[in-house]
């Protein structure tokens, strides 16, 4: 009975041997295990990336529609303190005397080259815009001078460099940044911007930061937006000079939070522009000229242009049939952008339009925009084969093509993205 146990022992091995061997081999993948763990896993994360992807674009973008909210209600506290919207097209005159140039009968871009971003012949009279941005002044701060030159070697330092500059022209997307964070403060070392609001002095709030210059002024007004310094850019195509060639300070504009790091050349650019309806309907296009962007036909960035109305008196108005060309990107309709077919109305008529290029850096043509409920074809951008670009006329596809940049676009007349 003992030899018998003893032999089924040594046969079968002892339990706990049989289990310590069955760990064992046990113990770890086998290679064929192991591909389907890393398949499966390969198949997850495919699955997953394009919800994150997604979900990240959503959050980004939500961050960029809050901050045009919070832009939106800052305009809307300058308006309560100084009765009226910003500019968004201003001429500075530093030395306070704008009487020459109310009777400037020019173009911005023909008189001397005082905007390098003016389309010329398509493009308002000095005398305009010098009348426009007289009127803001007066204003905002009616005890200004404004139509003869500033006693005792005082200037307007509108871009706070400390020096009295000869004329430059400021863009929608500068005058958001001006009127709302006040005269700027270029740091050299670091290369930043910061904004110091404007001086509380009636007769001129346009005194700089700088410690020891004449025009220093620590009275200020607070901004009314807290512009993040590490975005804001100056806009280099957009760099005047004066009568010896020498460039001017310009003012910054604000990049929206999808993009960082300065401009470069005629590179993409990311700056929130600005369009004022100046309270009557009337938009004007030019008020922001990027030229920045290539046509579909790989034109020139100066040809990605569109023919939209214009004020009244425009002196290209008989040669554009009522109608101006101006460059990418435009102000948003919500009827026809072909003066012919009628009058044109405007998003956010009597208000402003901001608006951001998108995940994609590119604003496209602008124009017409109409809600999907309203579009025939439920297409929010809708397609005009008439269009007229500066560079001729093109169709349908080339036009769509151009529209599709304008998708990701986010506006302060629209939830969300504009498709």
């Amino acid at each position: 009975m003992i030899r018998l146990t003893t032999s089924i022992a040594s046969r079968f091995g002892r339990p706990e041997t049989r289990g310590r061997r069955q760990r064992t081999v046990n113990k770890g993948f086998t290679l064929v295990e192991l591909l389907v763990v890393i398949v499966v896993l390969a198949i997850l994360i495919g699955l997953l990336l394009p919800a994150i992807n997604g979900a990240l674009k959503t959050a980004r973008n939500a961050a960029v529609s809050a901050e045009i909210n919070q832009l939106a209600q800052a305009l809307a506290n300058f308006k309560a303190k100084y009765g009226d919207y910003p500019p968004s097209r201003f001429l500075c005159v530093e030395n306070g005397n704008y009487l020459p140039y109310l009777s400037e009968t020019t173009t911005a871009l023909n008189s001397g080259g005082l905007d390098p971003t003016s389309i010329g012949a398509g493009d308002i009279y000095v005398s305009q815009l010098a009348q426009r941005s007289v009127a803001a002044l007066r204003k905002f701060w009616p005890r200004l001078t404004t139509t003869s030159a500033l006693p005792g070697n005082t200037w307007y330092d509108f871009n706070g460099n400390g020096q009295m500059d000869g004329a430059y022209i400021l863009h929608g997307h500068e005058c958001l940044v001006f009127f709302l964070g006040g005269v700027p403060l270029h740091d050299p070392t670091s290369g930043t911007y910061g904004l110091t609001g404007f001086g509380k002095d009636p007769t001129n709030p346009f005194t700089n930061m700088i410690v020891g210059n004449k025009m220093y002024n620590a009275n200020r007004q607070e901004a009314f937006y807290q512009f993040n310094p590490g975005r804001l850019f100056l806009d280099t195509i957009n760099i005047q000079t004066n009568s010896g060639a020498i460039p001017i300070p310009g003012i910054p504009a604000y990049y929206d939070s999808l993009n960082s790091g300065p401009p470069m050349g005629t590179g993409q650019l990311n700056f929130y522009a600005y369009f004022n309806a100046y309270g009557n309907n009337n938009y004007d296009p030019n008020d922001v000229n990027f030229l920045h962007e290539s046509d579909v036909m790989g034109n020139a960035p100066v040809e990605l242009e569109f023919k939209l109305p214009f004020p009244t008196n425009h002196p290209s108005s008989a040669s554009y049939g009522s109608g101006a060309i101006s460059a990418s990107p435009n102000p948003y309709t919500s009827s026809s952008t072909q003066p012919a077919t009628g009058s044109v109305i405007y998003q956010n008529p009597q208000t402003f339009q901001i608006i951001s290029a998108g995940l994609d850096g590119l604003y496209g043509v602008g124009g017409q925009y109409v809600s999907n409920s309203q579009a025939a074809s439920g297409e929010p951008l809708p397609f005009d084969p008439n269009s007229t670009f500066y560079g001729g006329s093109y169709g349908k596809e080339s036009d769509g093509a151009i529209r599709q940049r304008e998708f990701d676009n986010l506006t302060n007349f629209k939830s969300g993205t504009l498709n």
